[in-house]
């Protein structure tokens, strides 16, 4: 296996404030007991400085074989808890012990990989939260003072990695945002109409079955309820739900205000909790498209992490250039259409519709929206 340069580097050594107080003992004691000829105390310091000697070796053994590595992680929400760490990977035939600091932008955290077996492999993970969004990288340094603390060896790692923070998401009631979306995304008729056939509203009524606690009261089939003397409630099979395009307008003019960047990063976090909440509530693929970074779509809740990647590090800017329809690898008719922008009224939504012949809805975090709570 290739290591990188980090890993070829030779090791550093450098002495710990213990290891300088224990020296400086050491020196103390036998000059004394050297001017004083007592043959048995200038024994005991020279055990001393052997134990010195022995822990920069040890130290230097266990760096010198082990490697060490950021894991990979899924991105992130901003303020969600999760597991993150390193691997260390040992390639000598003994048992070596490291600590492993990751000094990430977002601040450095330690990790222990105590007696790693030889030729072994040992993951050291932390449970952390990231409070702001970005990509947070940095180095990684393996460190070794075992087993006296005499002695700190060190030595870079890999330090390829990175986690990456989403915006991070508020809270959404989806039949709320469903029947918003029902109601703005057509700006036309037709699209209307394609919504009312692809939203997740019961179709036909399947059959009966007794009624069970938190059943909707206007499901009770009265006539076999009636018959049977005991509460009925239809069942139904639903139609598919629809497909979510969600464009995001990351804008801000050219001298951004403070009150504009908090603009955007709220318009940020409502486009998050739109495409997460469509996607667990519906069940449906989800396009999120953001100008100048590409266009993602995805079936599954690990892929629509990925496919947000890009709003980790937005910056924003006045002006974007509206993707024409075959950036949307034909999904525009296959559903719900909408902008999420920092600006209200963002003529943002007029463009995409003359660049790709379909109507966006628009919103944006200052609209008003009863189905919508900002993340605290």
């Amino acid at each position: 296996m290739k290591r990188t340069d980090g890993a070829t580097s030779l090791p550093s050594l450098q002495f710990t404030p213990s290891g300088i107080a224990w020296l400086v003992v050491a020196l103390a004691v036998g000059g004394l007991a050297w001017y004083k000829s007592i043959n048995l105390v200038l024994l005991i310091v020279y055990v001393m400085i052997v134990l010195v000697v022995l822990n920069g070796l040890l130290a230097w053994r266990n760096v010198r074989r082990a490697r060490a590595t950021r894991l990979a992680v899924l991105p992130l929400f901003a303020g969600e808890r999760s597991e993150y760490g390193v691997r260390v990977t040992n390639d000598g035939p003994r048992p070596v012990t490291v600590t492993v600091e990751d000094r990430s932008t977002a601040g450095a955290t330690n990790f222990l990989a105590y007696r790693v077996p030889g030729q072994g492999v040992l993951e050291c993970t932390a449970s952390r939260e990231f409070p702001n969004r970005g990509r947070f990288a940095g180095p990684i340094v393996l460190q070794s003072s075992f087993p006296f603390g005499f002695i700190l060896c060190q030595r870079p790692g890999d330090a390829s990695g990175e986690v990456v923070v989403l915006p991070r998401p508020g809270f959404a009631e989806a039949d709320g945002l469903r029947r918003w979306v029902a109601r703005q995304a057509g700006g036309d008729g037709r699209a209307r109409k394609v919504l009312r056939h692809v939203t997740t509203d019961r179709a036909e009524v399947r059959g009966v079955r007794p009624y069970r606690a938190g059943d909707p009261i206007r499901d009770i089939h009265w006539r076999t309820t009636a018959r049977r003397g005991e509460p009925m409630v239809r069942e139904y099979d639903t139609a598919p739900s629809p497909e979510l395009v969600l464009v995001v307008e990351a804008w801000l003019p050219a001298n951004p205000t403070p009150a504009d960047r908090d603009r955007l990063e709220a318009a940020l976090s409502l486009a998050v909790t739109i495409a997460v909440t469509w996607r667990h509530a519906f069940d449906s693929p989800v396009t999120v498209v953001v100008p100048g970074s590409g266009v993602a779509t995805a079936s599954y809740d690990e892929d629509l992490r990925k496919a947000m990647t890009p709003l980790a590090d937005v910056t924003g800017a006045p002006n974007f250039d509206a993707p024409g329809v075959s950036a949307f690898t034909g999904r525009l008719a296959r559903g719900a259409r909408v902008v999420v922008s920092s600006r209200r009224n963002s003529p943002f939504s007029g463009t995409l519709a003359r660049s790709t012949g379909k109507p966006f809805a628009a919103v944006s975090p200052g609209d008003p929206l009863p189905w919508y709570q900002p993340p605290l």
